[in-house]
């Protein structure tokens, strides 16, 4: 099997999608976001909130969606762990992605999938997706070259609402993996 299919799909989708600027999250108020699709270039602060608003769809919608999320590196949880306890509580199930370079905390729903030594090292991701819900964010880390300077780490990916997105990136999701990935249900947005 492919190792990098994941990596396949995102380059395949990434032309799919108008590229955006950071500036555009100083611009749009959350409402108008949940109707963007679009390719970007971000910092770590950008993604976060991005992933911010997904996470918090997750939670103002409990019991709807099965919630995806890469950390790259479990460590990362930590900061995040009160806003994972209730994205924990308010998924359907929750699969959290990434290399186990701590202890893992208990968490409800939860299933971890360890990615260590897989090119999902590299990935940030967090998808919702459920009935009446579907948000994705997939970006691929950018090499220290293709940096801005003074950024430590910096994505570039897209961002939609489409639920047939979603689909197939938990359809990758549970090639990778299938004995912790379920087959995702059919829903529409």
């Amino acid at each position: 099997m492919n190792k990098d299919i994941l990596g396949n799909f995102y380059r395949r989708m990434l032309p799919l999608y108008p590229p955006r600027t950071e500036a555009l999250l100083r611009r749009t108020s959350p409402s108008d976001l949940q109707r963007l699709t679009f390719r970007y270039i971000f910092t770590v602060d950008g993604m976060i909130e991005i992933s911010h608003m997904i996470e918090d769809l997750i939670v103002s919608s409990p019991g709807v969606s099965e919630t995806h999320v890469s950390f790259q590196y479990f460590s990362r949880l930590a900061p995040q762990m009160e806003r994972y306890r209730l994205v924990a509580q308010s998924s359907r199930g929750l699969w959290l992605y990434g290399v186990p370079d701590v202890q893992l905390p208990e968490l409800p729903n939860t299933v971890y999938v360890d990615t260590t030594a897989t090119p999902l090292e590299h990935y940030w991701y967090v998808l919702a997706y459920g009935p009446g819900l579907s948000a994705t964010l997939l970006a691929e880390e950018l090499t220290p070259e293709e940096r801005l300077a003074g950024e430590p780490r910096m994505y570039e990916g897209f961002y939609t609402f489409e639920a047939d997105t979603a689909f197939q990136v938990l359809e990758v999701l549970h090639q990778l993996f299938p004995g912790k990935v379920p087959l995702p249900g059919l829903y529409t947005t």
